[in-house]
C-alpha cells in the first residue's frame, strides 16, 4: 500500500530515467525499458491524482492491467473525476504501447516517442 510520497518518488525516478535515455539518444535501443517505465510512471501519476482527490482509499493498488481496454478501465474506475475520458483514453493507449514495445520485435522510434509523449501529456493533465 504505497503512500502518495512513494508514488511520487517512483514516478520521479522513472521519468528521470526516461529523460536520461532521451538525452543519450537511447530510446530505440532501450524501448522495452521505456515501455515498462512509461506504463509504471503513468499508473503512479494516476494513483497520486486519485489519492489527492480522495477518490480511492490508501490500500487501493492501481495495476497497469486495469487499462487493457477502456471498458475495463471504466468498470474499475466507475466514479467521476475531472478529465476522466481523456485520462482513461491516454492510460489505455499507454498500455497498448507498453505491450507493443515490451514484447516481440523492436519497433520504430515513432512508437517509443508516442509513448513518451503520452506520458508527459498525461502528467500535465493530472497536475
Amino acid at each position: 500500500m504505497p503512500s502518495i510520497e512513494e508514488h511520487e518518488k517512483t514516478a520521479k525516478e522513472l521519468i528521470e530515467d526516461i529523460e536520461e535515455k532521451i538525452r543519450l539518444n537511447l530510446i530505440v535501443k532501450r524501448q522495452k525499458i521505456i515501455g515498462f517505465a512509461v506504463s509504471e510512471a503513468s499508473t503512479n501519476l494516476f494513483a497520486i491524482f486519485l489519492h489527492k482527490n480522495k477518490l480511492i482509499s490508501q490500500g487501493f493498488n492501481i495495476n497497469h492491467s486495469f487499462f487493457v481496454s477502456e471498458k475495463r478501465a471504466e468498470r474499475t474506475f466507475n466514479f467521476n473525476f475531472s478529465n476522466k475520458k481523456e485520462i482513461i483514453k491516454a492510460l489505455v493507449k499507454i498500455e497498448e504501447l507498453r505491450n507493443r514495445l515490451c514484447y516481440g520485435r523492436d519497433k520504430e522510434s515513432t512508437e517509443v516517442n508516442e509513448a513518451i509523449r503520452l506520458l508527459f501529456q498525461l502528467k500535465n493533465i493530472l497536475e
